[in-house]
């Protein structure tokens, strides 16, 4: 069972010729989130300023414990998430919410039980029911979308001498998703702290990093379909599982290569601590391993760079990959987050719907998001004021006393 993906951007056709350096000169929020309201073992703050405040929700415990907190704080928006989302997929996809149960009976046996566990407790925090968050959950799973990603260290960044990780995510902005991002803090009782660059309710990751330095990026395609299967391990739950649980790039890419996996997806795992990003095309049947000496796939708009691995805009689009390639080659020795916001995303255009940047040397995250309707300014998240996080700040922030 393979469904057709739907809230997919269109592939922009960029102009032929020379590069034409586009910049994002909006500002970079800098101040500390700050505290709104406290229980036993929660806290919400906010980031930014204005129409690009974000809410950044802490949660310690079990995966229950985290999920009631995070439901009792997040009510309203994860309700009006749920809402909004559901009727999409009921008016996009052939079949509607029976395609979610059907993705959800055929991914339970592979699915770990403290998912199930997180989603009991935001059902029992929010009242929403646990099928209907469960679906939401799967939403991502039974779709695709395009987005690009990088990691650049060593050469590449010998200005800083971090090493800086992309994760641009492009979907469909009219789908209104972006009203309700969060970050999500979990320091659990079982793993270590880890952040999750989310919306309300949502519990798998796409766009995270955690405590022991470890980073993903995600992009979706069908290159494999012919042997995609729902009979695994989501994809979301997957790599939540590595910033969760996993102390180490070689501990990520076993989870990865262990599976069983689902459907054709590419990832960028990085690791601070080693100094390295790698790059894996995965499927249910296949999955490949690739740092900068062997990147692929190899072509004329995709060549190798010493310290980089890249795909723009999915596998083998020469549209972005080619920017991208230039963009990378422009700024390399000075490939910094800073230089990613303000020439790379947005002279690539990629990046619509939310952008994390991760300096995983630093433990800095930068992030943006599209613009709502009845917000102002642009509408792209690589061209909005982008959120700096520290994360170290973040993981080691103490637990409540008391509400």
């Amino acid at each position: 069972m393979k469904i057709r993906p739907f809230l997919l951007i269109a592939l922009i056709a960029l102009p032929a010729g020379a590069l034409e350096i586009k910049r994002n000169d909006s500002p970079i929020y800098i101040n500390d989130p700050i505290m709104v309201k406290e229980i036993d073992n929660a806290r919400l703050e906010t980031a930014g300023e204005g129409d690009d405040q974000v809410n950044v929700l802490h949660v310690w415990g079990s995966a229950f414990e985290m999920g009631k907190a995070a439901g009792t704080l997040l009510k309203e928006p994860m309700s009006e998430y749920c809402d909004l989302v559901l009727g999409m997929m009921t008016r996009e996809i052939e079949g509607g919410l029976d395609v979610l149960d059907q993705v959800a009976a055929m991914t339970k046996p592979y699915t770990p039980p403290h998912f199930f566990e997180e989603i009991k407790g935001l059902s029992a925090g929010s009242g929403i029911d646990e099928k209907t968050l469960l679906r939401v959950n799967l939403i991502g799973e039974a779709t695709e979308w395009h987005c690009s990603l990088f990691g650049a260290w060593g050469d590449a960044t010998r200005s800083t001498g971090s090493l800086i990780q992309l994760r641009a995510l492009d979907y469909a902005v009219r789908a209104e998703i972006q009203r309700y991002p969060v970050v999500m803090v979990y320091h659990p009782d079982e793993g270590h702290a880890f952040a999750n660059f989310t919306w309300a309710g949502i519990v798998g990751s796409i766009s995270g990093i955690s405590s022991e330095q470890l980073a993903i990026s995600e992009i979706g395609d069908d290159y494999d379909k012919e042997n995609d299967s729902f009979e695994g391990y989501p994809f979301m739950f997957m790599l939540r599982d590595i910033l969760q649980f996993d102390t180490s790039l070689d501990e990520a890419v076993a989870r990865v290569k262990k599976g069983p996996r689902t459907t054709s997806l590419m990832y960028a795992i990085g690791d601070g601590e080693f100094g390295q990003s790698r790059a894996l095309q995965t499927s249910r049947t296949l999955c490949n391993v690739y740092d900068p000496g062997n990147l692929e796939p190899l072509t004329e708009t995709h060549q190798r760079i010493k310290d980089i691995v890249y795909w723009g805009m999915s596998w083998n689009v020469p549209k972005y990959e080619k920017p991208l390639h230039d963009m990378l080659e422009n700024n390399y020795g000075a490939i910094t987050p800073e230089v990613t916001i303000r020439e790379i995303l947005p002279t690539v255009r990629t990046g619509n719907l939310q952008v994390v940047i991760y300096d995983l040397t630093n433990m800095i995250c930068y992030y943006a998001n599209a613009r709502a309707n009845g917000e102002a300014g642009p509408l792209e998240a690589y061209n909005r004021p982008f959120i700096r996080l520290d994360m170290n700040k973040l993981f080691s922030a103490a637990k409540p006393k008391g509400a």
